[in-house]
């Protein structure tokens, strides 16, 4: 039986049908990464190297990212910042899961996410076999996206994005303007808010995601432990009694509250 050890680095040696052509500087000190022009295809900056790192599911991965000619450094960084994850948390990056973080982390655009998709290419690219034809595993590709787009994405799917921004290649230039909105939470959606709402105004709103949840300030332990003491609005019966927490709903992303002082509809945005 022929030794697969080499299958990874084989891989992505081979993968797009173009030579790879190596960055001098490696990833975390040790994985190398390269760059591959396709003929058909935008540059793609891959890993080789990170399938060596440990996970606890024993899965092992190369990362890929598409950028424009000239933005390379754009995918070097976000290789680091997953190759980072997998060596310090033993985890490879879930497909279809947005990564959002509370700000760009690509200086000077609007890029603070990264999503997992499946490639252009198929599986001749997405998959790593062994001589016998197994599966040893997988190129993942990475997407730079704005955090408007990973709620997109997060909420309707990655070929809804797509379908949205007219082509994948419209997902490219790291410099752009999102290319749509943010989800707006559906106004059937549930608000969990205890019963001084009938009298107070809400102090601290969260949006888990799904949901929202609303709290005056003067709630007390016991007060919030009486099931009683609570009841379920509709977001359209919320933001019709608070008008002023529109913006905040129409902004937050979830796990993230926001603490009103008063009804002018600003608000202190605290991260969970």
């Amino acid at each position: 039986m022929t030794d697969d050890r080499d299958a990874f680095p084989q891989h992505v040696f081979d993968a797009l049908g173009a030579d790879p052509v190596a960055f001098e500087d490696r990833i975390g000190g040790m994985i190398r990464a390269v760059e591959k022009r396709p003929v058909d295809g935008p540059v793609t900056v891959m890993t080789s190297g990170a399938s060596l790192l440990p996970t606890d599911s024993g899965e092992r991965v190369e990362l890929a990212v598409e950028v424009l000619d000239g933005q390379q450094g754009a995918a070097l960084v976000a290789l680091g910042i997953v190759c980072d994850d997998m060596a310090t948390n033993r985890r490879v990056p879930p497909v279809g899961a947005p990564w959002r973080n509370s700000d760009p982390f690509l200086s000077g655009t609007g890029i603070s996410a990264i999503l997992v998709t499946p490639s252009r290419w198929g599986a001749t690219f997405d998959e790593v076999r062994a001589s016998d034809g197994s599966v040893l595993g997988h190129v993942r590709t990475l997407r730079l996206l704005t955090d408007s787009e990973a709620a997109y994405a997060g909420a309707n799917g990655w070929d809804a994005l797509v379908t949205a921004a007219g082509s994948v290649d419209a997902l490219l230039d790291v410099t752009r303007g999102a290319v749509v909105s943010a989800p707006a939470l559906p106004g059937n959606a549930p608000v969990f808010l205890s019963k001084l709402h009938a009298e107070h105004p809400p102090r601290w709103v969260t949006f888990t995601g799904g949901e929202l949840q609303s709290v005056t300030g003067l709630e007390s332990e016991e007060y919030m432990n009486d099931a009683a003491n609570h009841e379920v609005w509709s977001v359209d019966s919320f933001l019709a009694r608070f008008p002023w927490v529109a913006a905040f709903v129409r902004e937050a992303r979830p796990g993230q509250t926001g603490l009103f002082t008063d009804a002018s509809g600003a608000y202190v945005l605290e991260d969970d």
